[in-house]
């Protein structure tokens, strides 16, 4: 949020904005874990995350999602979009829902699109007797009310007919890729930069400038560097931001830019 402030205040504007926040599916302090001992389960000392627990309350999470979208509104560019990630934990299946209805219903923008993000491997469940092993998560794709037929992609044109109709080559709402870029004693759940590279080149040019508000280890500015394009991060883990800038300068030197 300071960031977002300081950005407004220097009118500093974006095209895009790529994330994953937290899901808010910690149910304690502790890191969830599915390894169960004489019946109870077990849950790591460690936290989820170096400096953010991940226990509001639906309520707290709701409204502290709608001034993001709030703030989101006033740094992205006309036409911009919002890659959302979001899944669910077993304890509390339908935040994910309540917090989409309530963006949908009292900010400014809606739901254009559904991206489903198909994972190379599963989670497993093996400890519930009636939840679904999952295999996919979401990115919602946001754009403002008023733009719902202007927002920007990357869609090609295949065709035009004879009375001057687009068809244009189709790109599936459905992407395969890696489930994270491994976990480390910062973060324990990080975001997929093979994943954030996909929808980077659905939704953004080369020369567009890319926002994460919740950078971790660095997922999304890895996928920005190797795409090509600007990123602007912010997180609230000292730690995690110099770790993230140490990634994304290996990859800027590797490409040799």
């Amino acid at each position: 949020m300071d960031v977002m402030d300081r950005m407004i205040k220097d009118g500093i504007k974006v095209d895009t904005i790529l994330t994953s926040p937290p899901y808010n599916t910690g149910v304690r302090k502790e890191y969830y874990s599915n390894v169960i001992k004489n019946g109870k389960r077990v849950y790591s000392k460690e936290k989820r995350y170096d400096k953010y627990t991940d226990t509001k309350t639906n309520e707290q999470y709701i409204e502290w999602t709608k001034k993001l979208f709030d703030s989101f509104d006033k740094i992205l560019k006309p036409n911009g979009t919002i890659l959302y990630n979001l899944s669910y934990g077993n304890e509390n299946a339908s935040l994910l829902w309540l917090v989409i209805a309530d963006v949908i219903k009292e900010t400014n923008f809606s739901v254009s699109d559904c991206i489903v993000w198909k994972k190379s491997t599963t989670l497993p469940n093996s400890t519930s007797k009636n939840k679904a092993t999952r295999l996919c998560e979401f990115v919602f794709v946001f754009a403002r009310d008023k733009e719902q037929l202007t927002f920007n992609t990357n869609k090609q044109v295949s065709s035009i007919s004879r009375t001057n109709q687009n068809f244009y080559k189709p790109f599936y709402n459905i992407i395969e890729a890696k489930n994270n870029d491994g976990s480390n004693k910062l973060n324990k759940a990080t975001f997929s930069s093979d994943f954030a590279f996909k929808l980077l080149s659905l939704y953004c040019d080369k020369d567009s400038v890319v926002f994460d508000p919740f950078m971790g280890t660095g997922s999304t500015g890895v996928a920005c560097s190797k795409y090509g394009c600007s990123c602007i991060g912010s997180e609230i883990s000292e730690k995690q931001y110099e770790y993230s800038l140490d990634r994304i300068n290996k990859i800027e030197l590797k490409l040799d830019f």
